[in-house]
């Protein structure tokens, strides 16, 4: 399989993984994703996709070389960031308040919806990557032995 292959199916993974821990956390622990109430119903989605863009390139390119462990750390890292600027920048844009750039981030920075997901996606990254690497060691032809003169190689 292709690694841009197992880079989608591990996004696409991250999203309904979220999808599913969040609303475990709505359930359970009865807190709200966003909780501001002029937030649009796209804020929390957006910011998801964001964070399935961070997990969809760092398990594409982490997949080739290096630390599947640090690779997942690097893309969790990142998306925690990302996903802070993405809500910080579409909530000061509805807002209309650049004081929102700071203020949104520092109160989903420690929430149950960023950290959660965050998780998510330190598990996908390492998943995906170990994957397609299993995926490249089992797909490689194995090694040849060397035939005799004359032998076809047929079973008789």
């Amino acid at each position: 399989m292709s690694r841009w292959l197992i880079a989608t199916m591990t996004s696409v993974l991250f999203i309904a993984l979220v999808i599913a821990v969040t609303g475990f956390e709505a359930l359970l622990a009865d807190v709200e994703v966003i909780s501001q109430p002029d937030a649009t119903p796209y804020l929390g989605p957006a910011m998801v996709l964001g964070g399935a863009v961070v997990v969809f390139l760092a398990t594409g390119v982490g997949a080739r070389e290096g630390n599947p462990g640090v690779t997942g750390l690097v893309a969790a890292a990142t998306a925690y960031l990302v996903m802070l600027g993405v809500g910080a920048v579409g909530y000061s844009l509805i807002r209309g308040e650049l004081t929102e750039l700071l203020v949104f981030p520092a109160g989903y920075a420690l929430g149950p919806f960023v950290v959660g997901s965050v998780v998510v996606a330190l598990l996908c990254v390492v998943g995906g990557i170990a994957m397609a690497r299993h995926q490249a060691r089992v797909g490689r032809p194995p090694r040849s032995t060397p035939t005799t003169p004359g032998d076809d190689g047929a079973r008789r």
